[in-house]
This record gives structure tokens, sequence and C-alpha cells, in this order.
């Protein structure tokens, strides 16, 4: 099994962003769209010990939460849309702004715990 990189560069966390492994950066990190694959298959590193919880989760909440509501806020009071358009196109914002954030950032969380070593 190959041990972390030491100097945890930025190659190696936008790898892990786009659903790489943060070590050798050509293995998968996911084996579906959010979960964690066993181990590289290219490297062999484990990430079982990287666990993210709810970590991504968190982020996810927060940035898609702002850009909607702040565009929601923006769009109400400089064009003063209806609340119909609203009710269609913040919601939507929302949803793909999750869903395009989440695996991004459940794999930064996966190669920050490999950077720093965390176990159970």
């Amino acid at each position: 099994m190959t041990e972390p990189v030491k100097s945890g560069g930025a190659v190696h966390f936008a790898a892990a962003a786009l659903g790489r492994c943060p070590i050798c950066t050509k293995g998968k990190l996911f084996k579906s769209f959010l979960k964690v694959a066993a181990q590289c298959s290219n490297c062999g590193t484990d990430f079982k010990a990287a666990d993210t919880g709810d970590g991504p989760v968190v982020f996810v909440l927060l940035i898609a939460g702002f850009v909607t509501c702040f565009g929601m806020l923006y769009t109400f009071l400089a064009y003063n849309w209806p609340a119909w358009v609203h009710l269609v196109v913040w919601p939507l914002v929302a949803c793909v702004l999750s869903l395009g954030l989440m695996s991004p950032l459940k794999g930064l969380m996966v190669a920050a715990q490999l950077k720093n070593r965390v176990r159970d």
C-alpha cells in the first residue's frame, strides 16, 4: 500500500474533487455516485478509514443555500419576478447545485483525511 503524499499538493486535491485517487491521481475514488471505493484500483490505497460522515453535506448546504437565497432575493428586488417563477427556478437551482457539489466535496474531504492520516 502506498503512503499518503506528504506534500499534499493542489494536484492531489483536484484529483480527489474529480473522483480520482488523491494519492496516485489515476485510480477511481468512488465506486458509485457517493460510495467511496474500498481501495484504489491503481495504487491500492485503503479508503476504508476515510469516513466523511456528514461533513460534505454541511458545506453543500451552506454553499447551495447561500447561492439560492442570494439569487432569489436579488432577482426579487432587482427584476421583480412573479412568485411562480421563483417557485420554479430556485428549487431547481438548489437541487442542481446540491447534486453537483456533493461528489467533489466528498472527494476533497477524503483527500484531507488521507493527507492528515485520520484513522478510526
